[in-house]
């Protein structure tokens, strides 16, 4: 009876066999690794992408990477230069702010719970597809076009791009939330806002904030791509210089954009993280 009582332990304990991987992760990795040999070489297959052509761009001569050591960063001092970082950061908290203050109804009606009626969850659904299908270079140009060169088109064109992005983060918190609170909700009468403000945003708001957060970050890094193309902000001005000035000098005034813009997402990133450790 002992016996067969510590063979049985001893089975029991024995460590489970490794799982076999599976024939599809196999299949990836061998499409991956085959498609990765056939780029190195120079079978081309029309798409005319080859890994030795891109060796061979970063091996010649290089006039905006030789320019980095001699980056101008007097820049830093020019109040021309230090007015369109204020727009920049401008564009992105205000863009930043309204984006997120549209997007928590928008999240709460895109969703099975927070939605009254099934035909709010779908057309609250649809709106938030066709904004997250147009990035925020496109949303730029069309404001662009529209309103002309400026500020405004880019806190436009940012202002929908930070709606698509928490919309669809939120929207995924609120359809994992615990349920109970919810059924409390009903079982004491409330309706369906009362239920939205006591048992729902309760619940995402730590994550709602956080992506408010992140947002903005992403909104400070996109403002330079949309001030590129008119939105206005320090992209306008890194545009001026490499249209403008003749030869290597436009590209040393460009990398000392660069260095000043750096320093300021990195203290603005130290700040965001403070933040989101206090509210989440």
């Amino acid at each position: 009876m002992t016996t067969a009582l510590r063979s049985a332990a001893g089975r029991s304990a024995a460590r489970p066999r490794k799982p076999r991987p599976s024939p599809f992760g196999l299949g990836v990795g061998v499409v991956a690794i085959a498609l990765t040999v056939v780029t190195a070489f120079d079978w081309r297959f029309g798409t005319g992408l080859t890994f030795r052509g891109f060796i061979d761009n970063f091996g010649g001569r290089n006039s905006v990477i030789a320019a980095i050591p001699r980056a101008d960063l007097d820049q830093m001092f020019s109040a021309r230069d230090r007015g369109a970082f204020l727009d920049t950061v401008g564009i992105a908290v205000i863009s930043s702010v309204a984006g997120t203050l549209v997007a928590l109804p928008l999240a709460l009606w895109s969703t099975r719970l927070g939605a009254p009626y099934r035909w709010v969850e779908v057309t609250a659904r649809g709106i938030g597809s066709v904004i997250r299908s147009f990035p925020d270079v496109l949303w730029a140009l069309i404001f662009v076009a529209a309103v002309g060169v400026g500020a405004l088109p880019g806190v436009l064109a940012l202002f929908f791009f930070s709606i698509a992005v928490i919309t669809k983060l939120t929207a995924d918190t609120v359809d994992g939330i615990d349920t109970g609170p919810l059924e409390a909700a009903d079982a004491s009468g409330s309706g369906h806002t009362q239920k939205l403000r006591t048992a729902v945003v309760p619940q995402i708001l730590p994550a709602y904030a956080s992506f408010a957060l992140y947002a903005f970050e992403l909104n400070l890094r996109a403002s330079v791509v949309v001030g590129i193309v008119g939105g206005g902000g320090i992209g306008s001005r890194l545009e001026f210089f490499r249209n403008n000035y003749p030869g290597a000098d436009r590209w040393e005034k460009v990398w000392g954009l660069v260095v000043m813009f750096v320093i300021v997402v990195f203290i603005i990133d130290r700040v965001s993280i403070a933040l989101r450790r206090r509210l989440v």
